[in-house]
């Protein structure tokens, strides 16, 4: 018996959501859900009305911030995997492994699989997966929201605004995008009656003037190398490492590596400047889950954007050593 997965057009993608449309169904993503994933989740939810949105784990920090200055709630996104839902769409991810504790009830999941997902195309030995994966997308909310548009779906303002900001995030703020980003924008813009200033400020954390000196201090404080002519930055953060990350790459870091410490956890995120993830074959997702271990705790992300978290902080150090031995070894040419 042939038990690949079945690989689907675009068109077959909007049939197979139509059909789901009102049965049960869990959304879910890959571990550490960001922007992208949380939008994509929320706007399928809206028209698949017999869904959960569920995490293996966590959000980010980020994802939950614009969730709560858009209205939405984020405790409505659960940690339980409803083993007898008719469909499972897993966006934003192309793999099991990458889905944390949901990765074991995926694979042996009795009902329909669906990925939505716009990274490399991965194969996958199951025959109850459907996959629609293109990179021709910028962003899985890209792909969401087009396949909502072809089937009429109205989505409210402060939805049509979380897709925005999901296609923003994943393209990097359009370093990776495409015509079809633009436009996607320009019709969210159009629709809501924002501008792309207010679009941002959404992204922006509410902060105050002490906790602003405070992060330009860490990040003058950061320890900056170059290795293999790329440029890493690596440092400590008071709080909120990943918008630390986040920043050293928008000032021209090529790696960059922040970690922070609250309430008993340990908190570390990895950047990538896009497209060097291509160039060397590199995922911080996949070496952030490696190493968690090394800190008793879990991690995983995108390509260029990924975090680990734990509670053992005595691992930190060898956590940042074999990060950067690792590095250093797959960006040798």
């Amino acid at each position: 018996m042939d038990d690949a997965m079945h690989v689907i057009s675009f068109d077959d993608l909007k049939l197979l959501l139509q059909s789901y449309s009102s049965k049960k169904a869990i959304l879910t993503f890959h571990s550490i859900g960001d922007t992208d994933a949380i939008a994509s989740a929320f706007a399928l939810h809206a028209y698949m009305k017999n869904s959960v949105i569920a995490t293996p784990d966590r959000i980010t920090a980020n994802a939950r911030s614009i969730l709560n200055k858009l209205g939405f709630n984020p405790n409505d996104i659960s940690n339980e995997f409803p083993e007898d839902a008719d469909i499972a769409v897993m966006l934003d991810v192309n793999n099991f492994e990458d889905c944390g504790s949901f990765a074991g009830k995926l694979s042996s999941f009795k009902g329909k699989l669906l990925i939505i997902d716009h990274h490399m195309l991965k194969q996958i030995e199951n025959e109850n997966l459907y996959v629609f994966n293109s990179e021709h997308f910028s962003a899985t909310a890209s792909i969401v929201m087009k396949a909502l548009d072809d089937l009429s779906v109205h989505l409210d303002k402060n939805t049509l605004l979380l897709l925005a900001l999901g296609i923003i995030s994943d393209s990097a703020e359009f370093k990776n995008s495409n015509p079809l980003t633009f436009i996607q924008i320009g019709r969210i813009m159009e629709k809501t009656g924002e501008s792309y200033p207010s679009l941002l400020n959404y992204m922006w954390h509410n902060i105050s003037p002490e906790d602003k000196a405070s992060f330009i201090t860490s990040l003058f404080k950061a320890a900056v190398h170059i290795r293999n002519s790329l440029v890493f930055v690596e440092g400590h953060a008071e709080h909120s490492a990943n918008v630390l990350a986040d920043d050293a790459i928008r000032i021209g870091a090529d790696v960059a590596l922040f970690h922070s410490s609250s309430n008993g956890e340990i908190s570390i995120s990895a950047r990538l400047r896009p497209p060097l993830d291509s160039k060397y074959s590199l995922h911080m997702g996949y070496i952030m889950k490696k190493l968690a271990p090394l800190i008793d705790g879990t991690g995983g992300g995108h390509p260029c954007a990924a975090g680990a978290y734990g509670k053992q902080a005595e691992g930190l150090e060898e956590f940042i050593a074999q990060f950067n031995d690792y590095m250093y070894r797959k960006t040798e040419r």
